[in-house]
C-alpha cells in the first residue's frame, strides 16, 4: 500500500469516526442534515475517489454524464441514514422508515412469510442496504445478516454505527468456519423469521460460484440458496432505486428451486440466475450499486476475467 493511499485511508476513517461522534451528540434532525450538506460539499472535492469510481464505471460499460454525482449522492445518503439512527439511538424515531417505499409486490414477501418455513430475502449491495431489513422488520419479523470485516478500523466504525441496532443484526462467530457461519443463518430461518442477506460478496475462485457480472467472471457465494434448500424456505429477491425522494422497493417472485438435484448443484444454478438479474439491474441503475469504490471490486473490474455474457462464465481476456 502506497504512502498516499495509507494517508487517504487513515483520513477517511478519522472522518467517519468524527461523523459518528457528531451524530451521537446531534440534538435534532436538522443537526444531521447539516452534516449531510457538509458531506455533499466534501464529495465534490474528493477527486481521487471520483476518478476511481468513474474508471470502474467505464470499465463496466455503464458510465454516463452525471453518474458519478448520482452515485455519491446515494452513497452519502446511506451514511446520513446511519447518522440519523445514531442520533435517535435506534431505527424508531430516526426518520429512516419513510425513506423506503414498498409497492403492491410486498404481498409476495407476506405470502412467503405466512408459509411458516422462514424466508431467505436477498438483495445486492445497493445504497441504503444496511437499514433495509429494519424497514421490512416494521411489518414482518426480520433479521439482517452482516459479515465481519478483517480490517480492524473498518470494523470499529461499523460496530459503532450498527451497535444501536440491538438484536436486529446477526453476525457470524468471531473465529467460526463456514459451517459456523451457515449455522447462525440457518437458526434464524428455522425460527420462522425473514433473513435478509446480500450474496453479491466477491469471493476468490475456489470459494464461490463463477458468474458473469459487469463484463467479468466473478465468484459469488451460494450460501443464501443452500440455506433455502436445507430449510425449504422460499428465496425472495428485492431491488430498489431512488425516485421522487425515496427508495422504491420492488419484491420479486420466489425462486423455483429444484430440490431433486444435489444441493450444491442447484445452489450454483440459482446463483447464476440471480447474478444475471443483478447485472441487469445495476446496468439500469448503476448509481445504486454501493461497491463502485470497493477495493476488491476495483481490482476485479480492472484485472478480472472477461465474461461472455451475464450469468455465463467467460475466458481470461
Amino acid at each position: 500500500m502506497t504512502l498516499t493511499r495509507k494517508l487517504r485511508k487513515s483520513l477517511t476513517f478519522r472522518l467517519l469516526q468524527a461523523g459518528i461522534a457528531v451524530s451521537r451528540r446531534a440534538s435534532s434532525y436538522g443537526s444531521v442534515e447539516a452534516l449531510h450538506k457538509a458531506m455533499r460539499g466534501a464529495a465534490r472535492l474528493a477527486w481521487p475517489l471520483r476518478r476511481k469510481a468513474a474508471i470502474n464505471m467505464k470499465i463496466a460499460g455503464v458510465h454516463r454524464p452525471g453518474l458519478v454525482d448520482a452515485y455519491f449522492e446515494r452513497a452519502i445518503d446511506q451514511y446520513v441514514m446511519l447518522a440519523h439512527m445514531l442520533r435517535a439511538s435506534g431505527f424508531e424515531g430516526s426518520g429512516n422508515a419513510e425513506s423506503y417505499v414498498f409497492d403492491d409486490s410486498f404481498e409476495i414477501l407476506e405470502r412467503a412469510y405466512r408459509m411458516g418455513r422462514g424466508v431467505v430475502h436477498i438483495a445486492p449491495h445497493l445504497c441504503a442496504y444496511p437499514l433495509y431489513g429494519y424497514k421490512v422488520g416494521t411489518r414482518l419479523p426480520c433479521r439482517t445478516y452482516m459479515r465481519k470485516t478483517k480490517d480492524r478500523r473498518k470494523w470499529e466504525v461499523n460496530e459503532s454505527a450498527l451497535g444501536v441496532g440491538g438484536e436486529h443484526f446477526v453476525f457470524p462467530p468471531e473465529d467460526g468456519d463456514r459451517s459456523d457461519r451457515l449455522g447462525v443463518a440457518l437458526e434464524i430461518v428455522r425460527s420462522g423469521k425473514i433473513l435478509f442477506i446480500t450474496p453479491d460478496y466477491l469471493r476468490r475462485p475456489h470459494g464461490g460460484t463463477p458468474v458473469g457480472f459487469l463484463g467479468r467472471t466473478a465468484y459469488f457465494r451460494t450460501g443464501a440458496f443452500i440455506i433455502a434448500l436445507r430449510t425449504r424456505a422460499p428465496v425472495i429477491p428485492a431491488f430498489w432505486h431512488w425516485e421522487d425522494g425515496a427508495y422504491r422497493v420492488r419484491i420479486g417472485e420466489p425462486y423455483e428451486l429444484d430440490r431433486s438435484r444435489g444441493i450444491q448443484e442447484e445452489a450454483e444454478r440459482a446463483t447464476r440466475r440471480w447474478a444475471a438479474e443483478v447485472d441487469a439491474f445495476v446496468r439500469e441503475h448503476p448509481e445504486m450499486w454501493w461497491n463502485w469504490l470497493d477495493k476488491r471490486w476495483t481490482r476485479h473490474l480492472r484485472k478480472g476475467e472477461v465474461a461472455a455474457e451475464p450469468g455465463v462464465v467467460g475466458a481470461r481476456g
